[in-house]
């Protein structure tokens, strides 16, 4: 946003977080001067499902995540309030009816593995590597337009 309304390439951006390591003061024109700082977070979320949302968009940096968790949690949203999508984008004929059934949700995480090549020795599913496609295919906007938060 900054780089838009400065009208050129002035602040470093990135799709992962911790791109700005400094504050950083930007003119826009002559009546403005923006400042660019790093992000912060919370140490901790009241509500889990606040952190989930944020780290199935990137906005907290993989290296402190379990990506599988992630995954089936966006896996577990997609099928509640984008299932078409997911089974079209992933071509997954079935989805799991009981969500609170773990065994189920990571069975589609595996069909999804399957398709998409995440495949080790003995023929099993690299849950991990499926993970990843699933986290970068949402983040890439390849499941289509959704969004992690319905308006109360």
């Amino acid at each position: 946003m900054i780089n838009q309304l400065a009208g050129k390439k002035i602040a470093a951006t990135g799709d992962k977080p911790g791109v700005t390591k400094g504050q950083q003061w930007i003119k826009v024109g002559t009546e403005m001067d923006l400042l660019d700082t790093p992000g912060i977070l919370w140490p901790k979320f009241e509500d889990q499902d606040v952190g989930m949302r944020l780290a199935a968009t990137g906005a907290i940096k993989e290296e402190l995540l379990h990506l599988d968790e992630i995954a089936l949690y966006v896996i577990k949203y997609m099928v509640q309030h984008y299932g078409t999508g997911l089974q079209e984008r992933f071509a997954i004929t079935e989805l799991p009816e009981d969500l609170d059934n773990v065994n189920e949700v990571v069975k589609v995480m595996e069909a999804i593995g399957r398709k998409r090549g995440a495949i080790v020795s003995g023929g099993k599913v690299d849950l991990d590597k499926a993970s990843l496609i699933i986290l970068r295919e949402l983040r890439a906007g390849k499941m289509g337009r959704i969004s992690l938060e319905k308006p109360i």
